[in-house]
């Protein structure tokens, strides 16, 4: 692959700082973005329908999610295993979101983050854009259709509600189903009222009369990670609620108790068609295709769809010296060589599908804790990769490190010979743990509610005092509103499991986002608040927050600090690449480039390498 250049839009050279500041190697006189490729083209939110063609013949959807450029949707000849790929125009149209197949043979699919319906015709061969489902739409998350046709639309962020009306190609929008909770997932029932299932916090049904716009929570109100809550339809397309607060049958505007609920709804029409399904979908690459056919016959298709490429979520140097990094929806783990050159898309590293949000070294293994679920694999660069669960696997899944943690950001190895991790919790919870692996032993432990309502975010080791800094965020896990107004940082005594010290920034902030021991004992770290934030230096002897320096424009990056050989600190926001003198506390832009910075990485030899979205990209530091 021919590497491509990019010359910044700024580039500052300070030599003049050089001579008062840390010794080490020279700076590179032209530092500029240079482009590497491409780590992986993967696809994620796999959804298989089966209708007919305009000629009454079976065709196979396929709608694939992928987050460099807007979704995919094959229409596949299941006889032949010929394909059609269609990318939507347009912008934002990442997520396929609950397609449906309508009983006009029409495939409807809600797109994220853009907020509109689109549906296949199959009678005009094309992929349709209906429009902006209602000003301020950016995630539908459940589709279902009446028995007029209509379709009825749920979306996150304010659990609203919509309508379509495919005979008018009208919008009506009924408005918030919940005033707290932020999802909600629509079922039709069999009466013609909507039955709005709301999550996350509280999952309970509102149920809405579209005639007279009535509306009324009916049923148990459950708490999240307390009640076991599932609503679904019935063969008899009545919809219930399972729970163990009792099972219900919704009729009207009641939650009537029944004893036993009927078997799920029976598939749709599959004409001729017994089983569809990827033999390759448990490892993430949905490429070979298997078709059962209701007569006995089976056959499996290679299907060389054509990927844009998946955004980058984290890297990190390995314990081999080289670069690692993850995907993100779906998880792949990829390693660079930066003396080859070579780039390799390793594939699934954990039973979760999401993306790593942290990695650690110790004692030559590779730790990747992954979202959802904060789950822990171990890899040994120095083995064969065969991902899997059992002790000969590499990388092996671990489980969760937890029973609550679900976004694992930080980690480190080092402390008392374990893996430690600050998390965000589950979905409509609060409480984010700061928890630990232990290699040894194979013994997880979590100190729950540490952080309060808070949640546990970035850590450091501070050598010099045998301690653990950890930095906190305000938010719970998604789906929820903050509890507190005013992150902290914190020190954690690991041999006494016990706080020495916990304190404020001097003014609120969101998050302390990334932390760096310096070689002088002292904490750096960047505390955010909305886009912007601050860089500082905490003294650990002191307790007490030292010093502050302004960042140049754009969000500092999460993780996006880190000493070099040359003793000066060096971090990123979204548009900037920077360098802190420690000594002056001078802080100098190398790089400003609007949003070029989307991932920060690690200094490995003379370069540092960063994300672009997709693309992995470096610069030349050193001479």
């Amino acid at each position: 692959m021919k590497n491509r250049l990019y010359p910044p839009l700024i580039v500052i050279m300070m030599f003049a700082a050089a001579a008062c500041g840390p010794k080490g190697p020279a700076p590179a006189k032209n530092p500029r973005i240079e482009t590497l490729g491409i780590p992986v083209k993967a696809v994620t939110h796999v959804v298989l329908k089966v209708g007919l063609n305009r000629d009454g013949k079976p065709r196979i959807y396929s709608a694939m999610a992928q987050n460099a450029a807007n979704f995919i949707l094959l229409v596949i000849d299941p006889e032949t295993g010929a394909f059609r790929q269609i990318v939507p125009e347009g912008e934002k149209h990442n997520y396929p979101n609950a397609p449906i197949m309508s009983r006009s043979g029409r495939l409807y699919i809600g797109a994220a983050y853009s907020g509109h319906l689109f549906y296949f015709d199959p009678e005009k061969g094309e992929l349709i854009d209906a429009g902006l489902i209602h000003e301020g739409s950016t995630f539908p998350n459940r589709l279902d259709e009446d028995a007029s046709g209509k379709i009825w639309i749920g979306s996150y962020g304010d659990a609203d509600l919509t309508s379509y009306d495919p005979s008018t190609g009208e919008f009506k929008g009924y408005g918030r189903m919940d005033d707290v909770d932020m999802y909600n997932h629509p079922l039709v029932n069999a009466d013609g009222l909507i039955c709005n299932v709301i999550s996350t916090t509280r999952p309970h049904v509102v149920v809405l009369d579209p005639k007279t716009g009535e509306k009324k929570t009916v049923g148990p109100v459950a708490v999240k990670g307390k009640d076991r809550f599932e609503v679904r339809k019935g063969s008899d397309k009545k919809v219930y609620i399972e729970s163990n607060l009792g099972n219900f049958r919704i009729e009207g505007f009641r939650a009537v108790p029944v004893e036993k609920i009927p078997e799920r709804q029976p598939p749709a029409p599959q004409y001729g068609i017994a089983d569809v399904s990827f033999v390759d979908g448990p490892d993430l690459i949905f490429r070979k295709l298997e078709v059962k056919m209701e007569d006995g016959q089976s056959r499996v298709f290679d299907l060389n769809w054509e990927g844009a490429g998946t955004e980058i979520f984290l890297l990190h140097q390995g314990p081999d010296g080289l670069l690692y990094g993850s995907s993100i929806l779906p998880e792949h783990l990829f390693r660079y060589d930066p003396a080859s050159g070579e780039m390799k898309d390793l594939g699934r590293c954990s039973l979760s599908t999401g993306e790593a949000y942290s990695m650690a070294n110790l004692d030559g293994k590779l730790y990747i804790l992954s979202y959802t679920g904060a789950r822990v694999s171990l890899y040994d660069p120095a083995k064969p990769y065969t991902f899997g669960e059992t002790p000969e696997s590499n990388p092996r899944d671990l489980g969760r490190i937890d029973d609550i943690s679900y976004r694992p950001r930080s980690s480190i190895a080092g402390p008392l010979g374990r893996v430690w991790v600050a998390s965000v919790p589950d979905y409509g919870t609060w409480g984010g743990p700061l928890s630990t692996y232990d290699p040894q032993t194979a013994a997880k432990k979590a100190y729950y509610r540490v952080a309060g309502d808070a949640s546990c975010y970035t850590l450091a080791e501070l050598l010099n005092q045998g301690l653990i800094a950890v930095g906190t965020t305000i938010q719970g896990g998604t789906g929820t509103q903050p509890k507190v107004d005013q992150a902290t940082l914190f020190l954690w005594d690991y041999q006494a499991e016990k706080k020495t010290w916990e304190g404020p920034y001097d003014h609120p902030v969101e998050a302390f986002n990334a932390l760096a021991d310096g070689p002088d004992g002292r904490l750096w770290g960047t505390v955010l608040s909305g886009d912007s934030g601050e860089l500082f230096v905490f003294d650990p002897i002191a307790k007490r927050f030292a010093g502050r320096v302004a960042l140049p424009a754009g969000r500092p990056l999460d993780l996006g600090l880190q000493f070099g050989p040359d003793g000066r600190l060096y971090g990123f926001t979204k548009s900037a690449f920077y360098r802190v003198n420690p000594k002056t506390m001078k802080l100098e832009t190398i790089i400003a480039a609007g949003d070029a910075f989307t991932v920060a990485g690690p200094i490995i030899g003379k370069n540092i390498y960063f994300a672009g979205r997709h693309e992995l990209k470096t610069i030349r530091l050193f001479e």
